[in-house]
């Protein structure tokens, strides 16, 4: 692929900088018209799922832990203090139906961190006391930005059927990338690796990072029959009701504008990940109708965050308005008003993971 290049300048692109297209309001505007239309159909009834990463496996209690002694240039925002931070975590499947789990498909991982000191960016909850890290199974996208995507989401919410297959006959580059770098087969949430795939500011404007959790080699994990359409949150379940689960998190720095651009998704970055914190997820029973219901109902929106870790990139500008209008559907289908958690002293007591 060629490198990226800053289309909306005359000067070279920089490390850090964004490059928006000029057209980024309206095609945002379109998406958000577009995506409401989707879910008005999806969701006629009252209750309503996520638009996309529908299908939960486990919404799941854990600590995010600061590496100690990080070297100064990496003390920023939630890295700032060797501290821990309580969190909820919940693991996904990608498409937006509900489907059988030995399907291809991108897997996610949202992470809500607590008790996060500091204003936030999101202008509706700037005192929220959260900071979200929200990653995928692949490192890339397979659309370059917004106005890439935007033309597969028209063809989506079509009433011709035929319009996702043409489009994809028409940009068989993205089809490509869809089928070999997004879909794939997991055999349990906690053996795959997970990625931010869009950057994020890291302290100042002169650097941004992209996210990396990568899964311990000591998990010792458990396997039930796969035959079970819901087998991943049976392999969850099963795992957390005998051992502690670790992830190690890494950031991954950009270290040359055009080789690791802001704007274009498809690109993986191939600079070395910096370990800076540990994901703890201990043994849990989970499986609950109010779990469940949480879980559903648990908003994460990259824009809970801190200025020090602004996302970047023309999907991420995106996502702050889309997922407000999406959170606004899906809280007035289902008649909550879900507010930011926050978690005592005794979050993770041993008689409160029972």
């Amino acid at each position: 692929m060629a490198p990226y290049k800053n289309k909306n300048a005359a000067q070279p692109v920089m490390i850090g900088r964004e490059y928006p297209d000029p057209n980024e309001n309206d095609i945002i505007a379109e998406m958000i018209k577009l995506t409401t239309a989707q879910m008005e159909e999806l969701y006629p009834r009252p209750q309503a799922l996520r638009q996309v990463h529908a299908k939960m496996h486990g919404c799941v209690k854990a600590e995010f832990i600061i590496e100690k002694d990080l070297p100064e240039d990496l003390r920023v925002g939630i890295f700032k203090d060797a501290i821990c931070f309580p969190a909820w975590v919940r693991f996904s499947n990608g498409v937006t139906q509900i489907q059988h789990d030995k399907k291809r498909d991108t897997r996610g991982i949202a992470i809500k961190l607590m008790n996060v000191p500091g204003e936030k960016l999101l202008e509706t909850q700037m005192g929220a006391q959260t900071q979200d890290l929200v990653l995928a199974s692949s490192p890339v996208f397979f659309a370059e930005g917004l106005a890439a995507f935007s033309g597969l989401l028209k063809a989506s919410v079509s009433k011709n059927k035929l319009m996702v297959p043409l489009f994809f006959i028409t940009h068989p580059r993205m089809a490509l990338r869809a089928i070999t770098k997004l879909l794939i087969n997991c055999k349990h949430p906690f053996v795959i690796p997970y990625f931010s795939g869009t950057p994020y500011q890291f302290g100042d404007e002169s650097r941004a990072v992209k996210y990396h959790l990568q899964p311990s080699a000591n998990n010792k994990l458990e396997y039930t029959d796969e035959k079970d359409p819901d087998y991943l949150h049976n392999n969850m379940a099963a795992t957390l009701d005998k051992t502690d689960i670790y992830f190690d998190f890494f950031i991954q720095f950009q270290t040359d504008a055009v080789r690791m651009p802001i704007e274009n998704a498809t690109v993986a970055w191939d600079s070395p990940f910096i370990k800076v914190a540990t994901l703890r997820i201990p043994a849990q029973k989970f499986t609950c109708p109010t779990e469940d219901h949480f879980g559903d109902n648990l908003t994460y929106n990259i824009w809970h965050a801190l200025p020090e870790h602004r996302p970047l990139g023309s999907f991420n500008r995106g996502r702050k308005f889309i997922y407000q209008e999406l959170y606004k559907f899906r809280t007035a289908r289902n008649g909550a008003m879900p507010v930011e958690p926050v978690a005592g002293p005794d979050f993770l007591a041993p008689e409160n993971l029972k």
